[in-house]
């Protein structure tokens, strides 16, 4: 057994249906940037808490309908296991990227979990996608970190965000993919490239974690007094691959059994050497390569990620009474 097939190929319904999705995000998103956001900005210099706050909220109650379209335009199903991620206390979340898509499928996790979490989860993502009209424009307003894979200039922007969140006085959860890009077949490629050249194994499922940047920006946090846990989280798929948004966007077909994992892990158990930190991670890596081992070795019927003995199932009952 191995990876389930990446999708591409789809039917005139499907493409119909990302079409339906992506002018829904991109025309709301835009909408939103300048009807609602935009009014908001004389606060970011009259009062930066309340405008954060605000923020915050509102651009975390429009996640609610791009993690409501996946499940009921596109079926995607989740099954999510380990520790609860708590909204109310700083800290970063690690996971493995095997697609484009791992952090809008991560958005219903979090919905599933605890819907405030759409308003305090921050993500790290490309430099990019800070110009896309519309949703590029609210991430911004959003404070999220915007990376260029220059260590020179990104350790700068870390830093003032970090200190930022510190700061404007409320609690985030920052969302990192220590791999810098999903498992693509380019990516995939170069891993293995760099993985010959420094005589180390080349991964099946995973690709290697750069480490400066995940090391810096754990101790710039600790620096801060602004982290308490990291939550590893493990993602597999079980039906199928899609691998970018252009694909969920051109083909309107997603991955519709996802599965999470999510271990929670004090930063006190967390090494303080900068070269032992980064040891941590590279060792955290290679267990994930082989849970992901394990797991994709199962038949697609019984496949489960393993879980430690006390972790939780996050059922779909659970998020009502969280509503109210």
């Amino acid at each position: 057994m191995a990876e389930p097939l990446v999708i591409k190929e789809s039917t005139k319904f499907d493409k119909c249906r990302g079409a339906f999705f992506a002018i829904l995000m991109l025309l709301s998103a835009f909408l939103g940037c300048i009807y609602v956001l935009m009014p908001l900005a004389p606060l970011i210099f009259l009062n930066p808490r309340l405008y954060r706050r605000l923020v915050d909220r509102l651009v975390g109650f429009w996640l609610v309908m791009p993690s409501a379209l996946m499940e009921y335009l596109f079926g995607v199903q989740l099954t999510i296991t380990g520790d609860e991620i708590d909204h109310s206390r700083p800290a970063v979340i690690i996971m493995n990227h095997r697609t484009r898509l791992d952090w809008l499928y991560f958005w219903s996790a979090l919905f599933r979990i605890n819907p405030w979490l759409l308003t305090s989860e921050k993500i790290s993502l490309k430099g990019i996608l800070k110009y896309v009209p519309g949703a590029g424009w609210a991430m911004g307003s959003n404070a999220y970190m915007f990376l260029e894979r220059s260590f020179e200039n990104d350790s700068k922007r870390i830093d003032h965000l970090i200190e930022y969140y510190a700061k404007v006085g409320d609690n985030y959860q920052l969302l990192l993919f220590p791999e810098g890009t999903d498992k693509c077949p380019r990516a995939t490629g170069r891993s293995k490239t760099f993985a010959e050249k420094k005589s180390i194994t080349h991964y099946d499922y995973v690709l290697h974690p750069r480490i400066s940047g995940f090391v810096h920006i754990i101790q710039k946090m600790r620096k801060e007094n602004y982290i308490d846990h990291i939550y590893d989280v493990t993602i597999g798929f079980n039906d199928s691959i899609v691998q970018s948004e252009v694909d969920l966007i051109t083909l309107g077909v997603a991955a519709k059994d996802v599965r999470f994992d999510i271990r929670k892990i004090s930063i006190n158990d967390l090494p303080t050497d900068d070269l032992e930190l980064g040891l941590w991670l590279k060792n955290l890596w290679v267990e994930k390569e082989e849970r992901l081992r394990k797991f994709y070795l199962q038949s697609a019927d019984s496949r489960q990620l393993d879980k430690l003995p006390e972790a939780k199932t996050f059922d779909y009952v659970d998020f009502i009474p969280l509503i109210v």
